[in-house]
């Protein structure tokens, strides 16, 4: 039989009979045949939404793999494909924290936070997400504006009233910038394109054909040069702001220094 074969009767076992196709994949990696222990494993399993029936580090690898290209997506595993997701964006809202207990009423940290990315056209998209035990290390710290990148499991369920919810549940986590670093970081890149731009303009301004063209271009470059103004000004601002508190503070210190010079000189005019 080839692996495709195999694989059409494997997925058909766990199908038929999905607690028997656990304890025997259980069995074979593990090496146990007590049939009543594989039945305490199982119900353990299906207790447990951190507990991977294969190790997590395969989808690690997997997603590697898909990264550098390596793996194609045929039509038999479209459905993972679609269950796996990458997401990159940046934070909404605050992560809750809460506590749970398993079956054994060991206690488990879950951090729910929302994601909103964008699409191939542009458009925002809200992701909710779960990270459970060891995986909620990382995001249970995430701040409102922080980007993430995210590798996780879609899952998607439907209440009672037959609205469709969707969450993913996280399998790694990385915070790519912090809120406050992708403020400063995005003002000194727009900053570095204004200085391209205008030395562009100014290049072009050399080769210009006409006085009209020259003119138009001379109209851009002073538009940029006011934007880059208003960018470096704000930060000179700042410096400026700190250095006029520091004037002050040294005005009040010589103030209060003359203050007793005064004092002496009244005092003299009273003995007189």
């Amino acid at each position: 039989m080839d692996y495709k074969t195999i694989r059409d009767r494997i997925e058909d076992m766990a199908k038929d009979n999905h607690k028997d196709f656990v304890k025997a994949v259980i069995s074979i990696e593990k090496g146990i045949n007590d049939e009543s222990a594989l039945d305490k494993l199982y119900d353990a399993y299906m207790a447990n939404d951190t507990i991977n029936l294969l190790h997590e580090d395969f989808d690690y690898m997997i997603e590697d793999l898909r990264e550098q290209g390596q793996i194609k997506d045929l039509p038999y595993v479209q459905q993972e494909k679609d269950d796996l997701v990458n997401i990159v964006g940046n934070v909404v809202g605050n992560v809750d924290v809460i506590e749970r207990e398993n079956k054994y009423g060991e206690a488990f940290k879950v951090a729910n936070f929302s994601v909103v990315s964008k699409d191939d056209k542009g458009n925002k998209v809200y992701h909710n997400c779960s990270a459970y035990g060891e995986k909620s290390d990382i995001p249970k710290d995430f701040k409102q504006g922080d980007f993430v990148k995210l590798f996780g499991q879609l899952r998607t369920s439907i209440d009672d009233n037959g609205k469709e919810h969707s969450n993913v549940r996280i399998l790694s986590s990385k915070l790519l910038k912090a809120k406050e670093q992708m403020k400063g970081q995005d003002k000194s890149q727009e900053i570095a394109k204004l200085k391209s731009k205008i030395e562009e303009r100014e290049k072009d301004l050399f080769y210009a054909d006409s006085w009209e063209q020259s003119g138009q271009i001379r109209a851009d470059i002073e538009k940029m040069k006011a934007k880059l103004n208003t960018l470096t000004g704000s930060e000179k601002g700042k410096e400026n702001d700190k250095k006029s508190i520091l004037g002050a503070i040294k005005e009040y210190q010589a103030e209060d220094k003359e203050k007793p010079k005064v004092k002496q000189e009244s005092s003299k005019e009273t003995e007189r």
